[in-house]
């Protein structure tokens, strides 16, 4: 590809270098900053294709005009062999090393001419111009009857002609990108089994064969295939067939973090590394296991600010290693990590992870444990290790501290000593505590107070250490205490309702019940926030949906019990409590009714009839009329036998007055 200076173009274009230069900068023009040979530093070049049209017409005519090409040449009309066969191509879509060998044979052509003219014997002569321009330039491939097949081309205009056409492929249209055969081949090829051009060519044959039959005989010759491919872009090739991670790591451009607009404790990266050392358990025994480092990076000045090592990499040892920095250095203003398992919690990131969380979890979810620290979070997308400065210091950590172990197994089976079979065997390995104590004296008195690797001048030749004693001065630094930063970290439950069981944390796959004899079952349906510290179970505190604190409450361990236990003191222990729990609550039921009066059901239905009395009042309309029968009834079953006796009642009741003496 053609490209013009900043002077080529404003000569090209009649103006100053200084528009033109505002025009690449404003974007106007399509400018690539390219490094300039004479004074190394950057400049801007203007590929030709990006002008237009009548700009490139005028370049190119420009660059014809100094080649000789311009003027038009007589052509014989009795040769056929450039008129009729050859396809001419556009001066301006040869290379720049095809239109220098144009402008040489041209000149040549029009010095041989010149003096053919003056010269009687001209055949003679035109091997002693060969013979001559031979000794002149003992690389040049020339003969009479390559002058004379070059001059014919000249006569006819046929810039083809005049290059050298060795090596091209002449039925070159029969391998376009969009071409069965082509499209067959690049299939094979670009994959990441990474086969050679050969095997895919071979492959392509048989496939071809088999399918398309009619194609076969346009299948070029594999020489063809393998200038095709050396034309392409090697990210294309390497990167396809090498892997997107080999494509990011070679031929994506780097992306630079400026930190000269942050300070100390803005932002402190967290990863975790697999130490390459094979150590001993702290028994003594020749089982070995290798080590987790959880580490937390200050991004300002490299300075390893917390770490923990653990066996098992977890959110807890995410939490111990924050702890372990912020009693030391304060409390950061961003923390910058993955959105590894370890990393993402609800208590720890809530909803701010990139992982989905479901409906139910999201009504419930805590109030995050950065949250309560003031703390934001970056995190950095999947895949993207080079986001994280803290990557470059585990190479450090490999190179300086691991290889130091007697148990340095490397970090792939090509690093792995030979020695470390017998090192194992004979028991000389460091132990889990070496490692610890080592890797903190190699971190505070050596990693940490080595030369600062950043990219900032006004730190050059100073320590990690230094830089960060320097720029934390500029800011306001936060700090907590031992015992606050303990309540600040505890580990939250999502919203729960206590249950009768009372409520429950899960820790390594287990469910553990914490319950209180005299506050549990007066709360039961509450939603409350459970926290708990994992280094110490014994206990947790509730919190309400406001986040204020309630009750702190003892591990149930009474309504634990394992399956077989009849007549067991544990048996009697729970039994006691559920006891204790049931009077509780009958005689807070005893407490509520109160003890002034005794209320029955009969009592509370006869106050609801009595009131109702007073309502149920019939009020017949003063216009009716009685309905009677003229006709008698007929008597009931057995009433023939009936005798009618009458009596007065008010003598009867004067009798009873007498009997009573009333």
């Amino acid at each position: 590809m053609d490209y013009l200076t900043v002077e080529q173009m404003a000569k090209l274009k009649g103006c100053s270098t200084q528009y033109v230069q505002k025009l690449c900068k404003t974007g106007k023009f399509q400018a690539e900053q390219h490094i300039h040979p004479q004074n190394k530093g950057m400049c801007y070049m203007i590929p030709v294709s990006a002008l237009s049209e009548d700009l490139q017409a005028k370049y190119y005519k420009q660059k014809k005009t100094e080649t000789g090409v311009l003027p038009e040449l007589k052509k014989d009309k009795t040769s056929s062999k450039y008129n009729l066969k050859t396809v001419r191509t556009p001066f301006e879509e040869f290379s720049a090393k095809e239109r220098e060998t144009i402008a040489f044979w041209i000149d040549l052509l029009e010095e041989w001419q010149g003096e053919r003219s003056k010269r009687q014997n001209k055949v003679e002569f035109d091997k002693l111009f060969v013979a001559h321009q031979k000794y002149i330039h003992p690389n040049l491939d020339i003969s009479t009857s390559i002058l004379y097949r070059k001059y014919n081309a000249y006569k006819n205009d046929c810039l083809n002609g005049l290059v050298d056409g060795r090596g091209k492929y002449k039925h070159e249209e029969k391998l376009e990108f969009d071409s069965v055969i082509w499209q067959c081949f690049a299939q094979l090829f670009f994959d990441d089994n990474e086969s050679r051009v050969s095997a895919c060519y071979r492959s392509m044959v048989d496939y071809v064969e088999e399918n398309y039959p009619e194609l076969v005989a346009d299948i070029p010759c594999e020489m063809a295939f393998r200038r095709k491919v050396d034309k392409l872009p090697v990210a294309v090739i390497e990167g396809v067939r090498k892997g997107d991670k080999y494509l990011q790591d070679h031929f994506a451009p780097h992306v630079w973090r400026l930190l000269d607009k942050i300070n100390a404790n803005t932002v402190w990266v967290m990863d975790n590394y697999t130490f390459d050392v094979q150590v001993k358990n702290e028994d003594g025994t020749t089982s070995t296991k290798r080590m987790h480092l959880t580490g937390v990076l200050d991004a300002k000045s490299g300075v390893l600010v917390g770490w923990n090592i653990t066996d098992t990499v977890d959110s807890q040892s995410t939490l111990i290693a924050l702890r372990n920095a912020i009693l030391v250095y304060g409390i950061p203003e961003y923390l910058y990590f993955d959105n590894g398992r370890e990393f993402s919690p609800l208590d720890i990131l809530g909803d701010k992870r990139n992982r989905k969380v479901s409906k139910k979890k999201e009504e419930n979810l805590p109030p995050t444990i950065l949250y309560r620290l003031g703390i934001n979070v970056i995190i950095a997308n999947p895949r993207n290790a080079k986001a994280k400065v803290i990557e470059r210091a585990h190479l450090t950590f490999k190179n300086q501290f691991c290889r130091g172990f007697m148990g340095w197994c490397g970090g792939n089976v090509l690093e792995k000593p030979e020695s470390l079979k017998r090192h194992i065997k004979n028991g000389i390995l460091e132990t889990e505590h070496e490692l610890r104590e080592l890797f903190r004296e190699y971190i505070n008195y050596c990693y940490n107070v080595q030369n600062y690797g950043g990219s900032e001048v006004k730190y050059k030749g100073m320590s990690r250490i230094d830089v960060w004693n320097k720029s934390i001065q500029d800011v306001e630094l936060r700090v907590t205490n031992a015992d606050s930063l303990s309540l600040l970290l505890m580990r939250t439950t999502i919203a729960q309702k206590i249950r009768r069981e009372g409520v429950r944390i899960r820790f390594q796959g287990e469910d553990i019940w914490y319950y209180d004899e005299y506050i549990t079952w007066e709360h039961i349906g509450e939603k409350v926030f459970v926290r708990f510290d994992p280094s110490n179970l014994a206990e947790v505190r509730l919190y309400d949906l406001n986040d204020k604190y309630l009750f702190s409450w003892k591990c149930a361990d009474k309504l634990m019990l394992e399956y077989i236990k009849e007549g067991s003191k544990q048996i009697g222990e729970s039994n006691r409590l559920n006891r204790s729990v049931v009077h509780q609550i009958k005689e807070r039921s005893r407490e509520l009714k109160g003890k002034r009066f005794h209320i029955t059901r009969k009592d509370t239905l006869t106050a609801t009839i009595n009131k109702g009395k007073q309502k149920f009042v019939v009020h017949l309309p003063q216009n009716t009329t009685m309905v009677t029968v003229d006709e008698p009834l007929p008597l009931a079953s057995g009433g023939e036998d009936i005798n009618i006796v009458s009596f007065d009642i008010s003598r009867i009741t004067s009798f009873k007055k007498q009997q009573k003496g009333d």
